[in-house]
């Protein structure tokens, strides 16, 4: 199109290369003669392409062009040591954020474990057997293996905070309708949905781990933050019972307190608790400089990406099982349940060999529940020292993971946890001292923090961009076998004796010791052999 200024004329037009331009000066010359359209207005003729001149240059351009470059506005950190990144964030921010995401992750631990001294008010109440009750625990647990298929995907698309500390809220909203339950139908289902929201932290905490610490300090900083998580599994039994022993409606105060650590817990992160997401982080500076400079093709690579049902299927739900009928996965995560379901039994035999056995008071009867975090803080001390022979590892490999190395101090909790199963279990009787079956509690549990801290490092730096999928597939096993274990674990322990029932699960620890010495001396065959750790050999 061109501009002209249309002028009063007597002269007719003279076009002779395009008559169509030829007729709009005719039309817009009899709307001057009737008035239609004033002298000196600014009008829009077409012009004949093929008069048009354009030179070479201009046409190779134009067949070459593509759009523009995608990349040149494309947000991303500024190197390795960009400021804005969580990596690089000071020791003290990433220690604060560290213990926030940890005490949200203490809640629904200690939820998991607190159920199991007021099994005897429920059963009490409703008139059914201890088994029946302590369905509330066992779903809660099926509940927590759940979780992370459904908040997974939710914590990639918005966020940790949004997919970590909402759901926990949630999740303290349901342990307010258990606490004022009329029903033991009601109380089954409510903590059911309190675990699978609960399911949230335990799942995605171990993401803000990978987000804000690097490689060399990550191992030490989970061993930090196990022990607060794992604290709350051993220490919440006690508390329990002293709930229990406050009269009818003690065992409500239990869900109540989880209630309000939850709520109290959730806000405060939701307030102080920094996003640690890099995809989500780089979205919203992208977004400050496209409302800053106006310039639209500002983005992130979070924001070119299609989320789908199918991708959360794939992802969260289909693959993780897939993996599961691998060997690697389906011997090292039944390994690492094995262990956890141990832990949850542990909480079941310490009442009934102290409060059965040797006539304690319920209170005192599951003190010796402590002696589990005891050993889960030698536990930590081991996986510390196995953390920094791995860097030295890692170092002389030029920084490529090397898994089986993950398995060294496996090999020696695996001997640990039947040594301290048969000391628990032989020791039962009241002619030895107390203090003999507590040293045996600690030492399976120094066992259970070893192996099953080594086998989720080793399915993390064997599978890598899969590990998301190995981590759901190893909370899906042990969320099914802690929630098993306690439904049998009582009835073993009465029928059998602590000393056979302990000998029983201590002879199964046995069967399993060579798991990690044959994975460490032919790990990476193996792996070769798999359809989805060799594509990231």
């Amino acid at each position: 199109m061109t501009s002209t200024t249309v002028e009063k004329s007597e002269d007719s037009p003279s076009d002779p290369f395009q008559s169509t331009r030829a007729s709009h000066e005719l039309h817009l010359r009899q709307s001057l003669d009737n008035g239609l359209l004033e002298a000196g207005s600014q009008v829009f003729i077409p012009i004949d392409p093929e008069h048009v001149a354009i030179d070479d240059d201009t046409i190779e351009k134009e067949e070459n062009y593509t759009g523009p470059d995608p990349d040149k506005y494309l947000v991303e950190f500024v190197g390795l040591d960009d400021p804005s990144s969580p990596l690089n964030w000071s020791v003290l921010k990433k220690s604060l954020t560290t213990l926030i995401f940890a005490l949200c992750t203490f809640g629904p631990q200690f939820g998991s474990s607190v159920y199991g001294p007021i099994t005897s008010n429920i059963a009490e109440l409703y008139h059914v057997s201890s088994e029946v009750a302590t369905l509330g625990s066992s779903l809660y647990l099926l509940g927590i293996g759940f979780g992370p298929m459904l908040f997974a995907p939710i914590s990639e698309l918005f966020g940790r905070k949004v997919g970590v500390i909402i759901p926990f809220f949630i999740s303290g909203l349901f342990a307010i309708g258990c606490a004022t339950a009329t029903n033991l139908q009601t109380i089954i289902i409510m903590r059911f949905f309190q675990g699978m929201f609960g399911g949230a932290p335990v799942a995605n905490t171990g993401g803000v781990l990978g987000d804000i610490w690097k490689p060399e300090a990550r191992a030490t900083a989970i061993v930090m933050y196990s022990f607060v998580v794992a604290g709350s599994t051993t220490l919440a039994p006690v508390v329990g019972a002293a709930f229990s022993v406050q009269g009818h409606n003690g065992w409500r105060w239990a869900e109540y307190f989880c209630a309000i650590y939850s709520l109290t817990v959730s806000l405060v992160a939701f307030i102080f608790a920094p996003e640690t997401y890099h995809p989500i982080l780089l979205a919203n500076k992208a977004k400050k400089m496209r409302l800053e400079t106006k310039n639209w093709a500002w983005h992130a690579r979070h924001d070119e990406w299609d989320f789908s049902l199918k991708e959360i299927v794939t992802k969260h739900l289909a693959r993780p099982f897939a993996m599961l009928l691998t060997p690697i996965v389906a011997l090292i995560c039944t390994y690492a349940a094995f262990t956890v379901g141990i832990l949850y039994m542990g909480v079941i035999a310490v009442p009934v060999e102290f409060l059965t056995v040797r006539k304690w008071g319920k209170v005192p009867a599951y003190c010796p529940t402590i002696a589990m975090f005891i050993g889960i803080l030698c536990g930590g001390m081991m996986n510390i020292v196995a953390g920094k022979y791995y860097a030295r590892t890692l170092r002389a490999s030029g920084g490529k993971p090397v898994p089986e190395a993950r398995l060294v101090v496996v090999k020696f909790g695996c001997f640990l946890l039947p040594i301290g199963l048969f000391i628990f279990g032989w020791t039962a009787d009241p002619q030895y001292p107390w203090i003999a079956p507590v040293i045996g509690i600690a030492v399976f549990t120094v066992g259970f923090f070893v192996i099953f801290q080594g086998c989720l490092n080793y399915l993390i730096d064997a599978f890598l961009r899969f590990s998301a999928s190995a981590i759901a597939a190893t909370t899906f096993t042990r969320s099914c076998f802690a929630a098993a274990f306690p439904l049998f674990g009582r009835a073993m322990f009465e029928n059998l004796t602590v000393a056979w029932g302990a000998s029983l699960i201590g002879f199964i620890a046995i069967l399993m010791i060579p798991i990690p010495f044959v994975f460490h001396k032919y790990g990476v065959e193996i792996r070769k052999r798999n359809p989805y750790a060799k594509q990231v050999m």
